[in-house]
């Protein structure tokens, strides 16, 4: 899954694991370490799965703004980083995107973050 935000894009693996981020930082949006200019993809520890304990699976990312979100299976927010606030109907969107691609399940309203 790939999503777009103002500045930056974020990637999720084929593993589901793993989130990549790239673009303008200053927000916080990419989830690294400081707030930078990334000119390619880099796994972003704060978005990505892993740390958990088990890992969670990863089914979609959203990027509505200055944010960037990682959804469950039912489209319900697992991160997010970045300036997140006033993003619901965006991230709204995103979840509606994800649902009709198949990537979260179609019988869940989530939450906003």
């Amino acid at each position: 899954d790939v999503a777009l935000g103002f500045d930056h894009t974020v990637v999720l693996s084929s593993n589901r694991r793993d989130v990549y981020t790239f673009g303008r930082g200053e927000h916080g949006q990419l989830g690294l370490v400081g707030k930078p200019y990334v000119s390619a993809p880099k796994r972003s520890s704060e978005l990505s799965s892993g740390k958990d304990d088990p890992p969670v699976d990863i089914f979609a990312v959203c990027a509505p703004g200055n944010c960037s979100v990682t959804l469950d299976a039912d489209g319900g927010v697992l991160k997010s980083v970045g300036k997140c606030k006033n993003v619901d109907r965006a991230l709204q969107l995103c979840i509606s995107r994800a649902r009709a691609r198949n990537l979260v399940s179609k019988n869940h309203s989530a939450p906003p973050i």
